[in-house]
């Protein structure tokens, strides 16, 4: 007990402070990870985001464009598509811009397994829903069939659903083209 009245009131105080702000973000970030894997969309839009071809030219406007009218016709809204943005909009690979999904073409490092060949990198609040999204697509593998609109999916804030044949399926080889919501 002798050692406690050394330590001055405010360090106490100062500590108690840190340990409550450190198990409150923690349960924080566990509740919202529950509600992402139990809910199809846990995340919108508030304004329809912009899409810009950070790719490059081998990735077709056709593959985009395809891909958003799917998505389109199924009741999302997208500001426009940019083919050719200005480099600096796509510099930072790795920052995700408010009200902006970006393509970038992934390189292996990108991926946490060979067998991945698209991921999606997306920014949401409690708030305001989705802020923004990078999608990143295996290098040359941009033509397989449903993969980009399935990455532009996770963009406008779905997850995966283990239904063979559906748009949102984890896997490649079992995802389909067919929505709906679950």
């Amino acid at each position: 007990m002798g050692l406690l009245k050394l330590i001055p009131d405010s360090f106490k105080i100062l500590t108690i402070a840190f340990l409550c702000f450190t198990a409150g973000v923690g349960l924080g970030k566990e509740i919202i990870h529950q509600y992402e894997g139990q809910t199809f969309k846990p995340w919108g839009w508030q304004k329809p985001p912009l899409v810009l071809n950070c790719y490059g030219e081998r990735l077709s406007p056709n593959y985009i464009d395809k891909s958003v009218d799917y998505w389109i016709m199924k009741g999302e809204e997208i500001l426009f598509v940019e083919h050719k943005p200005i480099k600096s909009l796509c510099k930072k690979r790795n920052t995700i811009a408010n009200g902006v999904i970006k393509i970038y073409e992934g390189k292996d490092i990108t991926f946490d397994s060979e067998n991945t060949l698209g991921l999606t990198k997306r920014k949401a609040s409690i708030t305001t829903g989705m802020v923004g999204a990078n999608i990143y697509i295996r290098s040359g593998h941009y033509t397989i069939k449903n993969l980009l609109t399935h990455e532009i999916g996770h963009a406008l804030g779905y997850t995966h659903v283990n239904i063979r044949g559906h748009i949102m399926h984890p896997l490649t080889e079992l995802m389909g083209d067919k929505f709906w919501i679950p």
